[in-house]
């Protein structure tokens, strides 16, 4: 561990901790001309600016990291019943719904909230206090757990890969009605072509190429 903290240090030392100060010796080393500073403002506005598609989803299930949902409906509502894979499960899901008819491949975020049951030895006024989502959930499964059982669930054919996500969130609440929420935000463009280049060079792009939208970078 010293060997690698001494490398880090070499390393970066000498740059700044300062947020301002980082920024500044950036701009000296670069050596930007007016015009740079009038392209960098331009493309700052437009990431600044960038939209994100939101799809949300209700998962009838007991929180679980190993709990196997499958759809009964059309509708996007899932029940736990016997299943071999939760990917699996999810991708004949998608492929069912016309307006799920891509595969996400750009910067996402990824939000999950799950409500296990409401203990039996609560009073009736702590009871109501989860209902309302004042209360949290403590116990296991833990919440680093959760969050990777569901988004491995997406990955691979809805959600490319689970490195997008760029900004996510687990929140542990309780209900009456055990289930999980989760939402997906993706953005409309990538953010750069340097992003873009490298994502569309992946090889698992390659196998689903009939559900990738050709989309542009901002920047």
């Amino acid at each position: 561990m010293k060997k690698k903290y001494r490398e880090y240090f070499k390393k970066y030392d000498d740059i700044p901790d300062n947020y301002m100060d980082r920024f500044h010796l950036m701009m000296d080393k670069m050596k930007f001309s007016k015009k740079d500073l009038e392209k960098l403002k331009v493309a700052v506005d437009k990431l600044l600016h960038k939209r994100w598609n939101k799809l949300e989803f209700v998962f009838y299930m007991t929180p679980k990291p190993t709990s196997r949902p499958r759809t009964t409906s059309f509708h996007r509502h899932f029940y736990v019943k016997d299943a071999s894979d939760n990917n699996a499960v999810f991708k004949q899901f998608v492929e069912e719904c016309k307006d799920l008819d891509f595969s996400i491949t750009t910067p996402t975020k990824f939000y999950v909230t799950t409500y296990s049951e409401i203990p039996s030895s609560m009073s009736k006024i702590e009871k109501i206090c989860a209902e309302l989502k004042l209360l949290f959930h403590i116990s296991r499964p833990d919440w680093d757990n959760l969050g990777k059982t569901y988004s491995d669930m997406v990955q691979g054919y809805f959600l490319l890969d689970d490195s997008l996500i760029v900004d996510g969130r687990i929140r542990k609440l309780y209900s009456s009605k055990p289930r999980v929420e989760i939402e997906i935000e993706f953005m409309d463009k990538y953010d750069c072509k340097y992003n873009k280049k490298k994502i569309e060079n992946w090889k698992s792009i390659q196998e689903i190429k009939d559900r990738v939208i050709d989309r542009d970078s901002i920047i």
